[in-house]
């Protein structure tokens, strides 16, 4: 058994969690006085329904007695029925017999009217001396239940035993139903009840490994749904990318050639006007190329990741005027996997994107190498960096976006930045076929 000692009774009673439930073996009525009278006291100040179930030894009035001592206000506390004190034959025995159910409903009756009324829960006590050897089964069948019911409320319980009635055997069945002894020695100890802190750590142990073999394959689901979802998006974009530049586009194209042609023949106010209008097909032309680039540029998927990247940092300079270092070994003449130059593309895009929104720099590094393993990217600014704890939910959603693309392909992706220092950005995306998330 666990043990812990205090100097004193009211310190101990005051560490007493709700659910609770303790036993303690008293031998004389002083005994059972300077146990309970602190205790009653204590749920009194501290805003708790109190109900006192006297013993044969200590009756009601004994305990009336021994509680105003130390509690002269009782009376205004009784008077607007914070504490009941019953007799144990009109509590235990109300139709003569032990009815375990009705006990058992009482207490919860009890806890419900006191949390009800505003109280902070229920603080009880209940004395065994009334016990006959033919009622003792069922009494022991009883605290069984009443320490689970305990053990899920918000009740503090003491049932007190006298040791002058309670055999080696007894005092076994008393303890193995209470979550802890509380008896003094000297000084006051509360001992814990170790084969059933055992039993508790188990059940924890056990539910904890069951929730996190949940939230493994709610996660596992969650990021096969991730991987689906970008595929769908990517094939979706390649999509309307493609009817832009075929459909949109060819269409455009035949009316400039017509505005074109019919221009000649014209009056001069009406070349002005097919002027005009030729001006505004080449901008709206250039519009749906760069919005079909945008989408997914077709290059990546017919020339590979390396020509798509060129082009890229060549379109992301002159648009942003932010000149990009790119160094790279293992891409010359190579292709990869297509989710694997999807992400590596989406994941620089991303990268250069928030360079170009937040660092405040004219130059940035971006360095790519493979082998056959693996493909690695870092991306590195000398900005103004940040911390992670200030990002708004649109850049939050940007970094998770990027990690959760190479956690899908079974890499990862690291982010080291603080404010005042460059920013570096690490992803690696393995090669092989690996398990989704593993690191």
């Amino acid at each position: 058994m666990e043990q812990n000692t205090y100097q004193s009774l009211p310190k101990l009673i005051a560490t007493i969690p709700w659910g609770t439930h303790c036993c303690h073996f008293y031998k004389t009525q002083k005994d059972l006085l300077d146990m309970l009278v602190p205790y009653f006291r204590t749920g009194l100040l501290n805003n708790e329904f109190c109900v006192w179930v006297a013993s044969k030894r200590l009756g009601v009035k004994d305990a009336v007695r021994g509680l105003k001592r130390a509690l002269p206000k009782l009376d205004s506390y009784l008077n607007r029925g914070q504490i009941e004190i019953y007799p144990h034959a009109e509590w235990y025995l109300r139709d003569g017999d032990l009815d375990s159910q009705r006990l058992l409903t009482g207490w919860i009756d009890k806890c419900d009217q006191a949390l009800a009324r505003g109280y902070d829960g229920l603080r009880l006590t209940g004395d065994a001396l009334w016990l006959e050897k033919t009622t003792w089964r069922n009494f022991v069948d009883y605290e069984a239940e009443l320490d689970k019911t305990v053990n899920k409320s918000r009740i503090k319980a003491v049932c007190t035993y006298s040791l002058d009635k309670c055999q080696a055997a007894e005092v076994i069945d008393v303890v193995k139903n209470h979550g802890y002894t509380l008896i003094k020695r000297g000084e006051w100890e509360l001992i814990e009840n170790a084969q059933r802190r055992r039993a508790e750590e188990q059940a924890r142990e056990k539910a904890m490994a069951e929730l996190e073999k949940l939230v493994q394959a709610r996660t596992t689901e969650l990021r096969a749904l991730a991987a689906y979802l970008q595929t769908v998006r990517e094939e979706e974009r390649t999509r309307i990318a493609r009817e832009l530049h075929d459909e949109i586009g060819q269409t455009l194209t035949a009316i400039k050639l017509s505005l074109e042609t019919s221009e000649p023949e014209q009056a001069d106010n009406v070349n002005a006007g097919v002027s005009q209008a030729l001006g505004l097909v080449n901008e709206l032309t250039g519009r749906v190329r760069d919005l079909s680039l945008e989408l997914r540029p077709a290059m990546l998927d017919d020339l590979g990741l390396l020509a798509a990247l060129n082009w890229h940092f060549d379109r992301y300079t002159h648009q942003v005027k932010i000149q990009v270092d790119f160094k790279h070994t293992g891409l010359e003449g190579r292709r990869f996997e297509p989710e694997v130059e999807t992400a590596a593309y989406r994941i620089v895009q991303e990268a250069l994107t928030n360079v170009a929104r937040h660092a405040k720099v004219d130059r940035v590094e971006v360095n790519i190498w493979a082998d056959e393993k693996m493909l690695c990217i870092r991306i590195r600014d000398q900005g103004d960096g940040f911390d992670r704890d200030s990002l708004s939910a649109s850049a939050t959603r940007g970094l998770s976006g990027m990690r959760e693309r190479a956690i899908t392909l079974g890499g990862r992706l690291k982010i080291e930045s603080a404010p005042g220092t460059s920013t570096v950005l690490t992803a690696e995306l393995p090669l092989r076929p690996r398990v989704a998330g593993e690191q």
